[in-house]
């Protein structure tokens, strides 16, 4: 009988783990018991059945290597089975099933390698789960440059039931057929061999790029003297035996010495050794990257690889691009220029100088720290002191409440996980309306040494149902680097962390309530310039007041956040929004151009490149010495599509004017959402999913208030 089946109907007699979920309806905390979790995989544990989890406890070099080798071994079979059914007898079942079973046995390898290889303790473990990833996917990319394969799909395409087809098998046939012509099976087998050579060099250089970010354990070392501003119970942690103060730069640590740090030579010298994580060794394997992606583009019939990367998403072409993001650095420079000479004028008095006649220019480094001035001053909003409210664990009490009463499902955590790392924290996900268990997820919360450096959600297995009717089950991990408890506080979280950790669980949610039948459009396989868009629409409730009560409390009072406080955040939501949009307008930009037929010679051309678009587009002048396009990581990762992080965010906010029209907390309009939007994942153009929610065509209304235009 199915696990599943076996929860509905024997609970009554299983031997019970106790799990505690915090139930914040009635704003007091109270305790559910609930039944176990699933099983761990009883074989390798990297290579768990569909309804069992990776046993992480197990994990270690041979394990890795052979679970490789099974994998690709499966792969294999099922490419075999594939190409050698007769041309009259290929329909669905035999054809297409096969080969969502190919992508879903390749997704779940490569997700958990790079989870693996961005969160283990373990060097060995590390780099071989690093290999791993890159040889996975590499078989991905190879896979649409395969003969046989595109034959045989080819071959069903003509059939009657082929074109009988609707829905999501419809979609899936039509997104394959596309995928091998990008991947150039029109070309000739000498082309074709070509491309397979530069996706693996690609997976590879990539693979190297991220490795240096994550392996990159920089400190820089102050006086005490130097760190004038910087409250005791801060560098505290950071003392070194020699009686200075060494700091890491992990994203808490330097947002708060940012922030706070009077000393504007202490401030740039972090900033400096933030922008060169990776730095110089990263540029010059972008040399590499970007020449190949352009041979890449030119062999597949694009004039450059922003045109191939954009012609199967929602942009569609490069024009559209352009027109988005150049519309938007014109638009918001208006905005920009007015944040910049407040910034200014904070500079200017902090200064003192009746005898400069112009304003201080702002630097990248001095951003931080007179926003911060300005949120105490005009807006009576002190950072430190709104972390008092944020606590860690509060904080994660109130996204259970938000998404459990939103989505109808409950969270139930797992007292004894397998997991990689001691801290990391599990649980089970259920529907509320079914009582059928639905998923699993991973908080990995706090930096450590080695550790992937940002925040992000690894989709581990997604929605997939299989002939028999099983399901398979759906997983994820939330790798984080949020501020860690001291000897004397809890782990407190400024308010722009809030917004952060919900952003990325709605990534996890969208892996968790997707019901695909097919795993080629699980949860977040969507249209990359979509894929944040589930996740910055729940950026929204950390912003609204009712929300807030549930669970913003003073960790030493345990006091409701005052609504006079609140008013006042909410007041300075639109701080800076155009400095900081503009920001955004510079990454996507940046990522477009290097890719859009830029021609570079050597990482002295990405240099400066950089340097022009910086001082082009953003207020924030170039500082000399840093290697920002080394350090963002995206680059690699969306290749050309960065701008989708605008881009999405119009959708998103279009989205949850739906929910302001209601209320934030309104169970029917979050069930309507989770239907038309995260249930779906990629079966569908986003479009269609964005216009079936809202009932209309999307706009940009909400969007140009949202940043206070």
């Amino acid at each position: 009988m199915p696990n599943a089946l076996k929860l509905f109907f024997f609970s009554a007699i299983l031997i019970c783990i106790f799990f505690a979920r915090t139930d914040f309806a009635n704003g007091t905390p109270k305790t559910i018991f609930m039944d176990v979790k699933p099983r761990l995989s009883t074989n390798n544990p990297l290579m768990p059945e569909p309804d069992q989890l990776i046993d992480f406890d197990k994990v270690n070099v041979e394990s890795i290597i052979s679970a490789s080798e099974n994998t690709q071994n499966k792969v294999n079979m099922l490419l075999s089975q594939i190409g050698t059914i007769d041309a009259k007898q290929h329909d669905f079942s035999n054809t297409m099933m096969p080969l969502d079973e190919v992508y879903n046995t390749l997704q779940k390898a490569s997700s958990v390698y790079e989870l693996i290889s961005s969160t283990s303790t373990d060097k060995a473990i590390r780099d071989t789960a690093g290999n791993m990833m890159s040889k996975f996917n590499s078989m991905a990319d190879e896979l649409m440059q395969n003969e046989k394969l595109f034959n045989a799909i080819k071959t069903y395409s003509t059939t009657e039931e082929a074109k009988a087809l609707t829905g999501e098998r419809a979609y899936f046939l039509k997104h394959v057929l596309m995928e091998f012509g990008l991947n150039g099976m029109s070309l000739s087998l000498s082309d074709r061999d070509t491309l397979k050579s530069i996706n693996s060099k690609l997976n590879d250089l990539s693979v190297r790029f991220g490795k240096n970010i994550a392996g990159d354990n920089t400190k820089v070392t102050f006086s005490e003297k130097e760190l004038d501003g910087l409250q005791k119970d801060f560098i505290k942690d950071f003392i070194t035996a020699d009686k200075k103060y060494s700091f890491d730069l992990s994203t808490p640590t330097y947002i708060t010495f940012m922030s706070d740090c009077k000393n504007a030579d202490s401030r740039k010298a972090l900033y400096l050794a933030k922008m060169n994580i990776g730095g110089e060794a990263n540029e010059k394997l972008l040399v590499n990257i970007f020449k190949l992606r352009t041979r890449k583009a030119k062999i597949l019939g694009f004039k450059t690889y922003s045109e191939y990367a954009t012609s199967d998403i929602m942009s569609q072409n490069t024009a559209n691009v352009w027109k988005f993001e150049n519309g938007l650095a014109t638009d918001l420079r208006k905005k920009a220029a007015i944040d910049l000479g407040i910034l200014q004028n904070y500079k200017m008095k902090e200064i003192g100088n009746p005898q400069v006649e112009s304003l201080p220019p702002i630097f990248p480094y001095d951003g931080f720290y007179y926003t911060n001035m300005e949120l105490k001053e005009k807006f009576n909003v002190d950072p430190e002191k709104v972390k008092e409210y944020f606590e860690m664990k509060n904080v994660i009490g109130g996204i259970f409440a938000v998404y459990q009463k939103l989505y109808n499902i409950r969270f139930v955590e797992d007292i004894n996980p397998s997991i990689w790392y001691k801290d990391v924290k599990a649980y089970t996900v259920f529907d509320n309306e079914t009582n059928a268990r639905i998923g699993y997820f991973y908080l990995d919360l706090f930096p450590r040494a080695d550790k992937y450096k940002h925040f992000g959600c690894f989709g581990l297995t997604g929605s997939k149902q299989f002939a028999d009717g099983k399901k398979q089950l759906k997983c994820a991990a939330l790798v984080c680097n949020f501020p860690p408890s001291t000897s004397d506080k809890p782990s407190l979280l400024p308010h722009s962390q809030v917004v952060t950790f919900f952003h990325e669980f709605g990534h996890l949610i969208h892996v968790i309530l997707s019901e695909t039948e097919l795993s080629a459009f699980a949860g977040t396989n969507v249209a990359t310039d979509f894929v944040e868009a589930p996740s910055q629409i729940m950026e929204n409730w950390v912003w609204n007041k009712q929300v807030l009560s549930l669970f913003a409390k003073n960790y030493k009072t345990g006091e409701v956040i005052p609504d006079s406080l609140v008013k006042n955040m909410i007041a300075a939501r639109n701080l800076n929004s155009g400095l900081n949009t503009l920001q955004q307008v510079f990454y996507g930009t940046l990522d477009f151009t290097l890719n859009d037929g830029f021609t570079v010679k050597s990482s002295d051309d990405i240099v400066n490149k950089t340097k022009e678009l910086q001082n082009s587009i953003t207020f924030y002048p170039w500082v000399e010495g840093t290697h920002f396009a080394g350090t963002f990581g995206h680059l690699t990762g969306y290749g050309s599509k960065y701008y989708g992080y605008l881009w999405s965010l119009v959708y998103a906010a279009d989205m949850y004017s739906v929910f302001e029209n209601t209320s934030p907390l309104n169970p029917d309009t979050g069930k309507r959402y989770r239907n038309c939007v995260l249930s779906k994942g990629g079966s569908d153009d986003a479009i269609h999913l964005v216009s079936n929610f809202l009932g209309r065509e999307p706009n940009n209304k909400a969007f140009l208030k949202q940043i206070g235009l």
